[in-house]
């Protein structure tokens, strides 16, 4: 069985990491979003929904691709 959205983000394992590609430094990393916040306020958005690990580092990041 699949897990579309997982409650407790905090409790992936600590080797998990997932790379957002995004167009430029500071971009919010998928979407649902409020177009009409601050860029700043969804990339924290974003943040919030990919979670930490149990250890407490985070499971996601941005890159730009070269």
């Amino acid at each position: 069985m699949s897990i579309i959205y997982n409650p407790k983000p905090a409790s992936r394992a600590n080797d998990f990491q997932v790379e957002y590609m995004v167009n430029a430094v500071g971009d919010r990393w998928f979407i649902p979003y409020n177009d009409t916040d601050t860029k700043a306020n969804q990339v924290a958005r974003c943040n919030v929904m990919v979670g930490n690990t149990t250890d407490g580092s985070a499971c996601g990041s941005a890159v730009v691709p070269s």
